[in-house]
C-alpha cells in the first residue's frame, strides 16, 4: 500500500518538473510563430506597396509619354502657324478685327424719346501678303444679324507706283478714309455718311513721297460696295495731301461720278493740326448737280487731358437743296482707354436746328426732325483683337 502511494507521489511529482520546464519552451515556439507571421505581413505589405509605386511609376510615365506627344503636337502646329506670318515664308496671315456696343438715348425737338443697347459692328479682318502681293478681307455683323462684306482687295507694287485692286474706299473724304476704330466721336458724323464715298470696286494708283502723296482711283461709283451700283456707273477719283510742317497738313480730293442716269462732281478740302495734346481738323465737301449744289463742314478739336484720357467737340454745318432748315449740330464727349485695346467712348449731341430727311443717318443714332432741340447721348465700349 506504502508503496504504490509512493509510485502514485513520483508520477505527480514527475509531470510537475516535466511541465516546468515545457511550459516556457512551448511560449517561445508561439511567440515565434507570431512573429514570423507578423514579418510575413510586413513583407507582403512591403511587397504591395512595391507593386503599387511600380504602377503608380508607369501610368505616370505613361501620362508624361502623352504629354510631352500633345505638346510636341501643340508645338508643331504653333511652328505652322509662325510660318504663316513670318520667317521669311512668302505667305503671311494676320488675324485681327474689333468690337462695338454701344447705348443711346435719343430724343427732344419733335422726337418721341428712342433709347436701347445696340451692336453697331462686330468687324472680322484678315490681311497680309502671298508671294509679294498684299491683300485684305475683311467683314461685319451688325444688329439685324447680317454679315457684309466690307474691304476686299489687293495691292502690290507696279511701276514705282502703289497699285489696288478690288472693294475698297476710294480716296476722297478725309473723316471716311479714317479707321472705324479711330473715330473721334462713337461713330462718324453726319457730314460723312451724306457726303462720303464708301466703298467701291475697281482700282487705285497711288505714291507716298514723305512730305506728299497722291492717288487716284477708277471705280463702279461712291458707295458701290458688293454691286450696289447702277449697271454702267463708274467714277475718277484723285485726292493728294502735303504736310506743310510736322505738325500742319493739307489734303484735297476731286470725283467725277457718272451714274447712267445722273451724274456730278464733289469736291473736298481738309486741313489737321496737331500740337502736342491738342488735335484740330477742319473739313468741307460739296456736291455740284443739276438738281443744285449741296455743301457741308465739319470741325472736331482733341484734347489729351491724361495718357488715357481725352476731351472733345465736335461741330457740323451743312446745306441741301431744297431742304428747310440747314443741319446744325454740336457734339462734346470724353475718350477712356482702359488699355490699348478697349476704349470707351461717351458723347453729347444736340441739334440747333431740324434735321431734314435728306440727311443721311445711318448708324449714327440721330432721327429726322422739323424742329430744334433734338439730343443724342451715345456711350459705346469697343474691344480691338
Amino acid at each position: 500500500m506504502n508503496k504504490k502511494k509512493w509510485t502514485i507521489y513520483g508520477t505527480i511529482a514527475a509531470a510537475i518538473v516535466f511541465a516546468a520546464f515545457a511550459t516556457p519552451v512551448f511560449a517561445d515556439d508561439q511567440q515565434n510563430a507570431m512573429d514570423e507571421i507578423a514579418a510575413l505581413k510586413a513583407e507582403v505589405a512591403e511587397l504591395k506597396a512595391a507593386n503599387m509605386s511600380e504602377n503608380d511609376k508607369w501610368l505616370n510615365e505613361r501620362r508624361a509619354e502623352e504629354t510631352r506627344a500633345l505638346v510636341n503636337e501643340v508645338l508643331a502646329d504653333a511652328e505652322n502657324r509662325v510660318s504663316l506670318s513670318g520667317n521669311g515664308s512668302p505667305v503671311t496671315v494676320n488675324v485681327h478685327g474689333f468690337l462695338q456696343t454701344r447705348y443711346g438715348y435719343n430724343s427732344g425737338g419733335d422726337v418721341e424719346a428712342n433709347h436701347g443697347f445696340s451692336v453697331p459692328r462686330g468687324r472680322l479682318i484678315f490681311d497680309g501678303d502671298v508671294y509679294g502681293v498684299g491683300y485684305k478681307v475683311s467683314g461685319q455683323w451688325s444688329d439685324g444679324g447680317e454679315f457684309e462684306l466690307k474691304d476686299a482687295y489687293g495691292t502690290f507694287g507696279l511701276v514705282g507706283m502703289d497699285f489696288k485692286f478690288g472693294q475698297f474706299k476710294t480716296p476722297f473724304l478725309r473723316e471716311v478714309l479714317v479707321d472705324r476704330v479711330d473715330t473721334l466721336a462713337a461713330d462718324r458724323s453726319i457730314v460723312a455718311y451724306t457726303f462720303g464715298q464708301g466703298r467701291s470696286q475697281g482700282i487705285e494708283f497711288g505714291k507716298d513721297f514723305g512730305k506728299f502723296d497722291f492717288r487716284a482711283a477708277y471705280t463702279d461709283g461712291f458707295n458701290s460696295a458688293n454691286g450696289a451700283g447702277v449697271q454702267n456707273g463708274y467714277a475718277l477719283t484723285a485726292r493728294a495731301g502735303v504736310d506743310l510742317t510736322d505738325w500742319w497738313n493739307l489734303g484735297a480730293a476731286i470725283s467725277w461720278n457718272d451714274l447712267d442716269t445722273t451724274d456730278y462732281w464733289s469736291y473736298t478740302v481738309d486741313t489737321g493740326v496737331k500740337m502736342g495734346a491738342l488735335d484740330l481738323t477742319a473739313a468741307y465737301v460739296g456736291v455740284n448737280r443739276d438738281a443744285g449744289d449741296d455743301w457741308a463742314a465739319t470741325f472736331t478739336a482733341g484734347y489729351m487731358c491724361m495718357d488715357n484720357l481725352q476731351g472733345f467737340v465736335a461741330y457740323e454745318y451743312g446745306r441741301l437743296e431744297g431742304a428747310t432748315d440747314d443741319l446744325s449740330v454740336v457734339t462734346v464727349g470724353v475718350n477712356y482707354w482702359l488699355n490699348d485695346n478697349v476704349k470707351w467712348t461717351t458723347d453729347l449731341g444736340y441739334s440747333l436746328n431740324g434735321i431734314g430727311a435728306g440727311w443721311d443717318l445711318a448708324d449714327t443714332g440721330w432721327n429726322t426732325s422739323s424742329d430744334s432741340g433734338e439730343y443724342l447721348l451715345r456711350t459705346q465700349i469697343q474691344i480691338q483683337f
